[in-house]
């Protein structure tokens, strides 16, 4: 057990907040080292995704005494193989981290390796993951080596080392409890920092904000508060920017060029960096900032940062930075949407700065079902950190709400558990869009939070865990059947106040345990059917998804909400024989659409909200079933 007692008290609420007191103190223990450690390198990830702590956590070999194993691609902690295709979508090169948390008299640095990355056990996530990212197809995009970080956890700290293989290079660092509380305390962001600088202009006090400053410093002096003791980038300093770093792109591969050729034209070809912070100083022509976050100029941070770690002199090397004290939440938001309206900027990004997820967190807040958890919508990151009265699992990120709401509306289960860039790419025309009812969303999260709350709690769910997308979608199929389609706004409020009034007049534990019951049946009539081979071909198979409608329903229902669109109508007029079209927005073309496939359209259609169909061949689809919304 630790001795630093701040660690202590730490641990203690972490055990507490999730409710952790029943299990063995060791197994606490890792799973709160797991927390700190891996939390540096993804902030705020596994506040969200519970499930990715447990396989961190508890999907390793017990024999070997290891604290956790966590594997990275491009800086974001990988929960299964589809996560790296779905990376590669938006990244054209992917860098491969694994790390090995172990304790320091178990095995030696050559043993774990041995074990964890050339063994293959099926057993475990981890091993599927390193066996496909070997694959050819995924080695071909390598940026670089694997990276393989040995981290051992003993009484004292020791210097980093690094050994190159053909294969990969190895990092092996040992570090202590100081180190961890080190770690711990710069994760929860609680630290001031000095910004040297060479010239300043103040602004003094402005309207809803406290002192501003833009200054020019040095890029080292920059690069010195971006950075730990350990001389790695704080992650969690850009937990407010609306995009992570976007790797070697044209403009990124621009800008190290420059820093590398042409350092003294840096800071003329540059926008500089927008810090906001908690409370801001100035004193010999040093800035002091409590608690920094950078919310624009993350690709400028991490190219000065990449171009520093090679050994680069960035002393001729000059950055503008503007930092503003902001002393209210909604202050920074608004500089957050105000800083970055760059192009290159993905629109996703600001997907949940939209007025239609303020208001749906609202709407969840007013929300209290019996027989259920209250549920919050955190919709932003860390937006109820600091209110210990709401536990984890009562908070609901946009990842969790997104998967659930294809698990159990869109009719994709087998998609659902992808990650929440691919999803809000593939369902941006169809969820969180103005006019639907927030009723779908608040009972998706509703059951997804109390599921996992149950899960956690019942051991005999174990095997389940895999499959929760499946046990919401069947909570939902075997208590009220198909839904309705989710923009029929009436229809959709109807059959959610139904569902949730019959799962608040039973146990929901009753209601879960009859789903997975369920489940395992169709899983084992599945697998008598298509052979053994095919138990784990299960989760994202289409093939699955369609047996198991099959056996809920006595036939395939066909896909009634997969392809509903949502588009605004730009333009309405008559054709030579006074017959009403139009066109609908849409990507990658506008949508044709008459009257004589939609009877009820008129002209007041032009610039309303609709939802609609696509009928028809590739170059000659157009729009059916169109609605107002």
């Amino acid at each position: 057990m630790f001795g630093n007692p701040i660690l202590k008290a730490w641990l203690d609420i972490y055990s507490k907040q999730n409710e952790l007191e029943c299990d063995n103190s060791i197994d606490i223990e890792r799973r709160y080292i797991d927390y700190i450690y891996f939390s540096q390198i993804q902030p705020d990830r596994l506040d969200r995704d519970f499930d990715l702590l447990n396989q961190i956590c508890d999907e390793v070999p017990e024999e070997m005494g290891l604290i956790g194993i966590a594997i990275t691609m491009n800086g974001q902690l990988l929960s299964t193989r589809t996560d790296i295709d779905d990376i590669l979508q938006k990244d054209s090169q992917g860098k491969f981290e694994v790390y090995i948390l172990a304790f320091k008299e178990n095995l030696s640095a050559d043993e774990l390796i041995r074990e964890v990355y050339h063994k293959r056990n099926d057993r475990y996530n981890f091993s599927e993951i390193i066996r496909y990212f070997q694959t050819q197809k995924i080695v071909a995009r390598w940026e670089g080596l694997p990276n393989i970080n040995i981290i051992f956890v003993a009484e004292e700290k020791a210097e980093a080392q690094r050994i190159k293989d053909k294969e990969y290079t190895i990092s092996i660092q040992q570090i202590n409890e100081e180190k961890l509380y080190a770690i711990a305390k710069a994760n929860r962001n609680e630290y001031p920092t000095t910004l040297k600088y060479q010239d300043s202009i103040e602004f003094g006090k402005l309207k809803d904000a406290g002192q501003v400053y833009v200054v020019l410093c040095g890029a080292d002096s920059l690069v010195s508060i971006l950075t730990n003791e350990d001389g790695l980038i704080r992650t969690n300093i850009f937990d407010d920017n609306v995009r992570d770093y976007q790797g070697d792109t044209d403009v990124n591969q621009e800008m190290e060029a420059t820093l590398s050729d042409n350092p003294v034209n840096f800071v003329l070809f540059n926008n500089g960096i927008t810090i906001v912070c908690d409370k801001l100083e100035s004193k010999n022509r040093e800035l002091i900032i409590k608690n920094p976050q950078v919310v624009n100029g993350c690709q400028t941070c991490n190219s000065l940062y990449r171009v520093k770690r090679k050994g680069k002199d960035l002393s001729q090397v000059q950055v503008i930075v503007k930092v503003i004290e902001a002393t209210k939440p909604e202050v920074t938001q608004g500089i957050v949407k105000g800083t970055n309206r760059q192009n290159i900027v993905y629109e996703e990004a600001f997907e949940t700065i939209r007025r239609y997820h303020k208001e749906l967190e609202d709407f969840f807040n007013i929300m209290q079902m019996e027989n259920f958890c209250k549920v919050y919508y955190e919709r932003r990151s860390k937006q109820y950190a600091r209110d210990n009265t709401i536990k984890p699992y009562q908070k609901v990120s946009f990842r969790v709400l997104i998967q659930s709401m294809v698990a159990m509306y869109m009719n994709h289960v087998e998609t659902s558990h992808r990650h929440e860039s691919k999803l809000i790419s593939d369902y941006k025309d169809k969820l969180f869009v103005e006019g639907q009812s927030y009723y779908p969303y608040y009972v998706a999260a509703l059951l997804a939070s109390n599921l996992e709350y149950i899960m956690k709690q019942d051991r005999s769910l174990n095997d389940m865990k895999p499959y929760k997308m499946h046990l919401l979608f069947l909570i939902q199929e075997l208590s009220m059947g198909p839904s309705p389609d989710i923009n029929d706004k009436n229809r959709i409020e109807e059959y959610c106040k139904k569902l949730l009034k019959a799962l608040s007049s039973t146990e929901y534990r009753t209601v879960v345990l009859r789903a997975a019951s369920r489940f395992r049946q169709i899983m084992g009539e599945w697998v008598a059917a298509k052979g053994s081979d095919y138990r784990y071909a299960i989760k994202d198979n289409p093939e699955f998804k369609d047996f198991m409608l099959k056996k809920l329903r006595g036939s395939i229902v066909a896909e009634a909400n997969s392809d509903v669109y949502t588009g605004r109508v730009m333009t309405v007029t008559t054709d030579k024989q006074g017959n009403l079209f139009g066109f609908i927005a849409h990507k990658p073309e506008n949508v044709y659409f008459n009257e004589l496939d939609n009877p009820d359209m008129n002209i007041s259609y032009e610039g309303k909200m609709v939802s609609y169909r696509l009928t028809g061949k590739s170059g000659k689809i157009r729009g059916i079933n169109v609605r107002i919304l």
